[in-house]
């Protein structure tokens, strides 16, 4: 083998690791398909990212769908881990606030990997009554500022959990539908 078949060699498995790499981390900038009843509130949630200059898109890469659809009785929407559902059945199209309050709710589950937050009103509460909605407009600017104030980064939840555990702290995970009253 010449000197320049070596080089040429070196060349092509150089270009084809590239190649595999940047196929490999494609999904990390894809858009979930956004219901277009939902656009406008996700387009706000990515707006408000953009401005506190969160890197949204990492966080919502394993989302594949936003929809605007049937769910269960009981649920304003619900996080599925790659599928975000806003409940057709609970929300009227043209209650634009609440679908965007449902929205930022499920996408800080999907996305910011958040639990709910019991303590006051905020976007993270688990119940949240129908009658408590025009409290969350009127103070939506402070709930939104609560809302994004608590991201981490992946790499700083990790480090938070790993904190968590060595405390042995009792958390509760996992918890990802926004009911409209509580269960009995």
């Amino acid at each position: 083998m010449t000197q320049d078949q070596k080089i040429i060699s070196y060349l092509i498995v150089i270009i084809f690791t590239i190649l595999i790499l940047i196929g490999s981390c494609s999904h990390m900038f894809k858009k979930p398909y956004v219901d277009p009843m939902l656009k406008n509130a996700f387009d706000e949630w990515v707006d408000q990212c953009k401005l506190r200059n969160i890197n949204y898109k990492r966080d919502i890469a394993k989302i594949d769908s936003i929809l605007y659809a049937p769910l269960e009785e009981g649920y304003w929407g619900q996080c599925f881990g790659n599928k975000i559902i806003i409940n057709e059945n609970a929300i009227s199209p043209i209650d634009l606030f609440t679908l965007k309050l449902v929205l930022f709710h499920e996408l800080g589950h999907c996305a910011f990997k958040y639990d709910h937050f019991e303590w006051g009103e905020d976007i993270m509460i688990s119940v949240l009554p129908e009658e408590k909605i025009i409290m969350y407009q009127y103070f939506w600017v402070i709930l939104e500022d609560q809302y994004f104030i608590r991201y981490l980064t992946k790499k700083e939840r990790r480090k938070l959990q790993k904190r968590l555990e060595k405390q042995d702290c009792f958390c509760i995970l996992n918890e990802d539908k926004l009911q409209v009253k509580e269960s009995n």
